[in-house]
């Protein structure tokens, strides 16, 4: 039996390709995909520059406390020169001492505070410093404390 073209089209037809319907709903489907890609990947660029900031941050603390640690007891950088901020050496209001480090990664603020401590008699005499490292309008920090005596 020879098939006429009514019989070819009628079986044709469910074999031609996508409805729009289904191309529309196949290209929402790729483009909320897509959108949650591009998503992940600014939050995966802002952890970087968040991470490398805080590591920069971190080396010019720990830059600072080991250039204040070698340093001699009587030492200008060591003195307490605000006693406003013994009660909290975490202070960024009251300074002891600080400076702007600029650097590739921007620019940094950074704070050390001292305390002088008593120790009582027949025990040398104590420091308490604290380093701070602050950037992008002090949004952020680091801090180091350590102990210096005599």
């Amino acid at each position: 039996m020879k098939e006429t073209n009514a019989m070819k089209s009628k079986g044709m037809k469910n074999q031609l390709g996508f409805t729009i319907l289904e191309l529309l709903i196949a290209i929402s489907i790729l483009t909320v995909g897509l959108l949650g890609v591009a998503s992940m990947q600014v939050s995966g660029i802002r952890g970087n520059y968040f991470s490398a900031n805080t590591t920069i941050g971190l080396t010019l603390a720990e830059e600072k406390m080991e250039e204040l640690l070698a340093l001699d007891y009587t030492h200008g950088d060591l003195q307490d020169s605000e006693l406003g901020n013994n009660s909290d050496l975490t202070t960024t209001v009251t300074l002891d001492h600080d400076e702007t480090v600029n650097d590739p990664g921007g620019s940094f603020h950074r704070i050390w505070n001292v305390r002088d401590e008593d120790t009582g008699a027949g025990w040398p005499d104590m420091k308490t410093i604290t380093v701070i490292v602050e950037w992008e309008q002090n949004k952020h920090r680091v801090m180091l404390t350590s102990l210096r005596h005599e």
